[in-house]
């Protein structure tokens, strides 16, 4: 059995796309536990976090229920911002022991903050990075041009959220 069996998947998901869908898959096969962290969970309808966390949790539930294997392996958390990192990491740090997790994020100061902070670091790849950038779906989502990033997006996630009018969101460009 591997030291550390369960993996932090930190990320604020807005919204979860097929990068992310192919790292919980990656993970999957690595460990035997994902708690998927969404961060910023506080934020919601603006430019950067046009999703709220129960909205995004949504979102990767549904993503999920097209991978039953993993349906059993993942739970959720969700983690508000500082306004200090300093804070921010004390906050994941008491609410999980770097000694019993692995984290898995692809944002750079994430990585930064949690190795500093003695948390072993999965050297999960990115995957088509350049194609699956978060910033750049949530752009054409704001511009109304959903159609242009719709082979970014789990199939049956582009599906509902056409159907929950996310396509059309009203974000503001704060």
């Amino acid at each position: 059995m591997q030291k550390h069996p369960s993996v932090l998947f930190i990320g604020r998901f807005q919204p979860f796309h097929k990068g992310h869908e192919k790292l919980l898959s990656y993970l999957a096969k690595k460990y035997k536990k994902i708690i998927i962290v969404i961060g910023s969970s506080q934020a919601r309808r603006t430019a950067e976090n046009p999703f709220s966390a129960q909205e995004r949790k949504l979102m990767i539930k549904k993503v999920i229920a097209t991978h039953p294997s993993l349906k059993k392996k993942i739970s959720f958390a969700q983690l508000h911002d500082f306004t200090s990192n300093k804070e921010w990491t004390k906050n994941i740090s008491r609410r999980f022991n770097p000694e019993k997790f692995v984290v898995a994020s692809a944002n750079p100061l994430v990585r930064k903050l949690l190795k500093k902070a003695h948390y072993p670091l999965d050297a999960s790849p990115l995957f088509k990075r350049a194609e699956w950038v978060g910033r750049k779906i949530r752009q054409e989502i704001r511009r109304g041009r959903m159609s242009s990033v719709e082979k970014d997006i789990p199939q049956n996630l582009r599906i509902w959220m056409k159907q929950k009018g996310f396509g059309l969101i009203s974000i503001s460009q704060s």
